[in-house]
């Protein structure tokens, strides 16, 4: 195996929040007695990412972020209770929320049994996130946790990968691969700072430094695992 140690990002890669996302939409308008269909979650999404797009820039704050999403949800699907309350019900919601994504658990076992070292480095709040990973069982896997509150800084930050790379134990650059679903924060945050970076999926559509892109899990273990056929 190419790499020692890979880094994954946990919300939209190790874990399939768009599914949990809109679960919990449709949950929420149903407080009203109101059916709605996956679209309005996909427009909450949307609405999201444009938001955390001012986060890392630090243009807002993570809690006003929280707030705001739903502020503008609710300009286009009326809700009765207001934003402030549904934020953190929502955030609630979502630290149980823990649909793996796809093909995930095969390729971190995979990489594991390769003796791979597995660490997740997210921007999110360590305890929801660790919590998800653990009841969607993929913490057996994990030699450790990197997250925002925990680091002290967030992803494309180099303090964040310089913390996370020294922390791993790992000792060389060259052999460590970051993998997420921003082009920015993830990847060209992880490219900058010396390791290698994998795109994953297709929420973002900026340019990145990636060396590997992939839409789903299974193809992102047959990169990973064909390029060691091809050199063995």
């Amino acid at each position: 195996m190419k790499f020692s140690t890979v880094f994954f990002d946990i919300d939209y890669c190790l874990l399939d929040t768009p599914t949990s996302e809109r679960r919990i939409i449709r949950e929420l308008y149903a407080q009203q007695g109101q059916q709605v269909g996956d679209e309005v979650g996909d427009e909450y999404r949307e609405i999201n990412r444009q938001l955390w797009v001012y986060l890392d820039r630090g243009e807002i704050t993570r809690e006003r972020l929280y707030v705001m999403r739903f502020e503008r949800l609710f300009q286009a699907h009326p809700f009765f209770r207001p934003a402030e309350e549904v934020a953190p019900w929502f955030l609630d919601q979502l630290a149980h929320a823990y649909d793996a994504q796809p093909g995930a658990e095969h390729l971190l076992k995979r990489l594991h049994d390769a003796g791979v070292r597995i660490f997740t480095a997210s921007n999110g709040i360590g305890e929801v996130m660790n919590g998800r990973v653990d009841n969607a069982g993929l913490s057996k896997y994990l030699t450790g946790r990197f997250a925002a509150d925990g680091v002290g800084a967030m992803k494309p930050s180099p303090k964040y990968f310089d913390y996370i790379f020294k922390h791993s134990g790992e000792t060389d650059l060259s052999r460590t691969l970051m993998v997420g679903d921003n082009p920015v924060t993830d990847v060209d945050g992880a490219v900058a700072y010396g390791m290698t970076g994998a795109l994953f999926g297709a929420r973002w559509q900026e340019p990145s430094q990636a060396t590997y892109r992939a839409q789903t899990m299974q193809q992102l273990e047959h990169m990973l695992f064909e390029e060691d056929d091809i050199h063995a």
